[in-house]
């Protein structure tokens, strides 16, 4: 069962697989008594000095990541003669193992899966983070529908690879990489939409068309020179593709937040305000399915780290974060365990070695939205306990953006701060569609005055302005829609409410909602009620809010992103 050196302070139950970057137990902290899941690395990975002078450094900036989207770390450890990861042990399946099982999982829950990977891309580029070699078999359905990036800063050795062959799995990779350009977050923007077209059809926009080198420099002259397949895909989606498969890096969204705004516009279009819960319901349900069909056939084994030897360690060095350092999924019924691992011929389209599942572990059913004729007591609940966490760690850094053609376009990016029993005070700059309000401008607002940059002065205007159309109103309005007392209202007066730890999505009345955009909304798009969609981090405060008010060409969706909870934030009335 055991093969070699073991991580100290972990009694190994049972190997789980092995792919091309190692093997991964099964293991019992000795302390904790915690299940937990331990790869141990390829010794090619071990040799590979550049590799491992690289992952050391990022892993320790790996470690500080928070994202529901990205799996954790609880340790790396090194020694003469093996080094391991132990990670988190997550419930699911692969998605590489769910399209080769089912082919293509349809538009909502491709467009979840992108969605939820774009979140957790975006957080690790703010990070300076770059995944390295994002695809299929490296994101991880849970049984909720929620994915889980992993394998983040591993490239799994090939000992076939060419002198002139980029790192990574050459299906997915940017055209800048083939020319011998580095990675960045566009190449993982790229990599991430060959994913979303592989879900949308079952196969890759290009083909590797056998083996070999001329094969592989085939791939590599397709990605940089063949039209973007385009027509392969749905009309609403059709510019997702384009964008996130340009071949210029430049063409593509500038940040993973930019790419998610507008798929959940797309997405908001095509599919209406409900679309993430039906492509969560469906990947939780395409999940299932693939947990309970035969694993694929096992790749060659790859040959443990050496035998007998010790860690150089005193106490164990914790890393404890959101780093999803390997690709590891299990599925828990009747004793077995599936793990899904970096593919062995490391171009994504297949998956490592598995223990099958047993046919009855299948995960829990999709929660359900929860009706009532009043507001919902769980919306009461957690809007305290979002206010109770928001006071601890009062300042944050926001961007927002409202969409949709029944009203105008909105951009605001800043910071606030959190005052109990006071309004927030924010500083933003801001930007509308509106023909007085289109030069992006420097807006503070404390407490019910705003004051505006005019040039090199400030003016002081006092909301709600008398005028309207200007630019204190305006910031007035993203705040009535940003800040944490305006979430809470949202979950108070939620008519539904689902979902949980982290991501909830609900439905409250127009009515409920009194004073900024949400009046005016209701008289532009005739709607009653407003979706929303809030994602939380670790701490439990907010992550990402979407709020969609109407439907089909009268929809308007207002997207918030908090960032930084607990930096030091300090807003004064400028003089």
């Amino acid at each position: 069962m055991v093969d070699g050196w073991t991580v100290p302070g972990f009694t190994p139950v049972r190997e789980l697989g092995r792919g091309a970057s190692g093997r991964v137990m099964l293991a019992v902290d000795d302390v904790t008594q915690t299940r937990v899941a331990i790869k141990y690395l390829d010794d090619r990975l071990r040799a590979d000095e550049s590799f491992m002078h690289r992952f050391r450094a990022e892993a320790r900036r790996l470690s500080q990541l928070e994202d529901p989207g990205v799996a954790d770390l609880y340790e790396f450890v090194e020694g003469a003669d093996g080094a391991a990861v132990v990670m988190q042990w997550i419930e699911g399946v692969s998605l590489r193992r769910i399209l080769d099982a089912q082919g293509p999982t349809g538009p909502p829950a491709a467009l979840a899966a992108l969605g939820g990977a774009l979140a957790g891309l975006a957080t690790a580029h703010t990070a300076g983070l770059v995944h390295h070699d994002f695809k299929p078999s490296n994101l991880l359905i849970a049984p909720d529908g929620q994915g889980h990036i992993t394998d983040f800063g591993i490239t799994p050795p090939r000992a076939s690879r060419s002198g002139d062959e980029p790192p990574g799995s050459p299906a997915y990779l940017a055209p800048e990489l083939w020319d011998g350009a580095a990675v960045s977050p566009a190449t993982d923007l790229y990599a991430a939409t060959v994913l979303f077209f592989e879900c949308l059809t079952g196969r890759l926009p290009y083909q590797p068309g056998g083996s070999g080198g001329r094969a592989l420099a085939a791939l590599g002259r397709a990605h940089r020179e063949a039209p973007i397949p385009t027509e392969a895909v749905p009309g609403p989606l059709r510019g997702l593709i384009a964008r996130g498969l340009a071949k210029n890096p430049a063409d593509r969204p500038t940040t993973a937040e930019e790419f998610l705004v507008a798929l959940e516009e797309a997405a908001v279009a095509a599919y209406g305000p409900v679309w993430e819960t039906q492509g969560r319901s469906r990947l939780a349900e395409l999940s299932a399915t693939a947990a309970a069909a035969p694993p694929p056939s096992p790749p060659p084994s790859v040959a443990p780290g050496g035998p007998g030897a010790t860690a150089r360690r005193g106490s164990r060095p914790r890393l404890v974060g959101s780093l999803a350092a390997i690709a590891v999924i299990a599925v828990v019924g009747a004793g077995a365990v599936l793990y899904g691992m970096n593919g062995g011929d490391g171009d994504g389209t297949s998956d490592a070695q598995t223990v099958s599942p047993s046919p009855s572990s299948t995960p829990s059913a999709a929660a359900r939205p929860t009706r009532s004729a009043g507001p919902d007591a769980s919306g009461r609940v957690l809007a305290a306990r979002i206010e109770r966490s928001a006071l601890q760690r009062p300042g944050a850094s926001f961007s927002h953006r409202q969409t949709g053609k029944a009203a105008a376009s909105v951009n605001a990016r800043g910071t606030f701060r959190l005052l109990p029993g006071r309004e927030s005070s924010y500083s933003m700059v801001v930007s509308s569609n509106h023909p007085r309000l289109r030069q992006a401008t420097q807006t503070v607002l404390v407490g019910r005055n705003g004051y505006v940059r005019v040039g090199s002065r400030w003016q002081s205007v006092p909301t709600p302005a008398t005028r309207p159309d200007g630019y204190a109103s305006l910031a007035a309005r993203v705040r009535a829609v940003t800040s944490v007392p305006s979430v809470s209202v949202l979950l108070r007066n939620a008519r539904t409410l689902d979902g949980g730890r982290r991501g909830y999505r609900g439905t409250v009345p127009l009515k409920g909602l009194s004073g900024g955009p949400y009046e005016d909304l209701a008289r532009a798009t005739g709607a009653s009620h407003a979706g929303f969609v809030l994602t939380l981090d670790a701490s439990g405060l907010p992550r990402r809010l979407l709020v969609t008010v109407g439907s089909g060409t009268k929809a308007v969706t207002m997207t918030t992103t908090y960032t930084g909870w607990g930096k030091r934030v300090t807003i004064k009335a400028p003089r």
